[in-house]
C-alpha cells in the first residue's frame, strides 16, 4: 500500500479508538514501527490534530472535535481574514455581526495567531448619524415583513423634510451608497418606490397581508448601478486634471462610462448619471480640477451654484 493509503487507514484506526500505541498501529498497518511517525506527520500536514501520549502506556490519540482537516493559513491570509473581520464590524450596513463574531471565534481558536498582529485602520467615510442598533431594528422589522408578506405602517421623512404617515408593502432590502433602502409599493400612490431606512421615523409590522403583483419585475427598478427609476439619466462629459485625472479611472460613477487619457495630467470622463442636483454636486466636488464639456445645462447649473456660493461668502466678509 502507498504512504497516502496507509496514512488514511491510520486515521480511520485512530478515529475508532481512544488511544493506540505505535506498536499496535504498526501491526494493524502491517508496517515497520519506524514508519508510524511519518504517517502522523502526513496527517498533521493535512490538518488533523494527533496528540502524542508519553509513557509506557502511551501512544497516539486523535482530537475528534475536528472531523475535517483544519485550514492551514499563511500569515498573509490570516491578516486578510482579521482585517476583513474588523472592516465588517465597523460598517453599519452589515447585519450579521453576532453570527460573524461567533464564527470568527471558532476559526481563530483553530489556527495559530499570525507572527505579528495586523495594524488595521478602518475609516468609514461619512457614516450615517444613527445608532447601529436602530438600523438593525428597522432592518429586522422590514426583513420579517418581506418574509411574512405583511404591510408596514411607518412615518417617513422625505428629502424636503416633510414627514408623512404611510403604508408600505416591502419587496426588497438593498444597499446603495453605504445606506440601506427598501423597495416596495407605496400604499398612498400605489407606485413602487424607494425608501431610505434612516429616514423612517416610526415603523411597525401590521397584520394586513399583501401580494406581489404578477407584473412586478425587480429588474425594472434595480440594476448594478442602483435605482433605475430614480429619475432620468443624463449624459455628461468632463475634463479632469491634476490628481483627479488619475482618480477618475479608479471608480464607476454611472452607466456607459468611458475614460479617455489625454496625457498624464488630463482625463476625459464620459458617463450617464441621475438627478441633476446630485450631478452638480458631483462636479463641484472636483473643485478647480474639473471643466464641464457637455451638456450646456450643466455648465450653467455649475456656474449658477458657484455664483450663489460667492454671494454668500461676499456678504459675510
Amino acid at each position: 500500500m502507498s504512504k497516502t493509503s496507509l496514512s488514511i487507514l491510520m486515521l480511520q484506526i485512530l478515529y475508532s479508538r481512544s488511544r493506540v500505541s505505535i506498536s499496535e498501529l504498526a501491526e494493524l498497518l502491517d508496517t515497520n514501527p519506524r514508519n508510524i511517525p511519518e504517517y502522523k506527520k502526513e496527517l498533521e500536514r493535512a490538518g488533523y490534530y494527533i496528540e502524542t501520549i508519553p509513557g509506557r502506556y502511551g501512544g497516539y490519540r486523535l482530537d475528534k472535535r475536528h472531523l475535517f482537516p483544519s485550514v492551514k493559513l499563511e500569515d498573509s491570509e490570516k491578516n486578510a481574514l482579521l482585517e476583513s473581520y474588523d472592516y465588517l464590524l465597523s460598517r453599519n450596513d452589515f447585519m450579521a455581526k453576532k453570527e460573524l463574531s461567533k464564527t470568527m471565534g471558532k476559526i481563530i481558536a483553530s489556527i495559530p495567531p499570525p507572527d505579528s498582529p495586523p495594524n488595521t485602520l478602518v475609516a468609514n467615510r461619512f457614516p450615517l448619524a444613527m445608532p447601529q442598533e436602530e438600523i438593525e431594528r428597522r432592518y429586522g422589522v422590514i426583513s420579517a415583513s418581506i418574509a411574512n408578506k405583511r404591510v408596514i405602517e411607518m412615518e417617513y421623512t422625505s428629502l424636503d423634510n416633510n414627514t408623512t404617515k404611510r403604508k408600505l408593502s416591502p419587496y426588497k432590502l438593498y444597499m446603495y451608497n453605504n445606506a440601506w433602502f427598501v423597495l416596495g409599493q407605496d400604499g398612498k400612490s400605489g407606485e413602487v418606490r424607494y425608501f431610505k431606512l434612516n429616514r423612517i421615523k416610526s415603523l411597525v409590522e401590521t397584520s394586513e397581508r399583501f401580494r406581489v403583483p404578477i407584473t412586478y419585475n425587480e429588474h425594472d427598478y434595480l440594476d448594478e448601478y442602483g435605482m433605475k427609476q430614480n429619475g432620468e439619466w443624463y449624459p455628461i462629459k468632463l475634463k479632469l486634471t491634476g490628481n483627479y485625472a488619475l482618480l477618475a479611472k479608479e471608480r464607476i460613477y454611472g452607466k456607459n462610462q468611458t475614460v479617455e487619457t489625454v496625457d498624464k495630467n488630463t482625463t476625459i470622463l464620459s458617463v450617464e448619471m441621475q438627478n441633476k442636483d446630485d450631478i452638480v454636486s458631483f462636479v463641484l466636488g472636483f473643485r478647480d480640477q474639473c471643466e464641464v464639456l457637455e451638456p450646456q445645462w450643466l455648465k450653467h447649473a455649475v456656474l449658477e451654484k458657484i455664483n450663489t456660493i460667492l454671494e454668500i461668502y461676499n456678504s459675510t466678509v
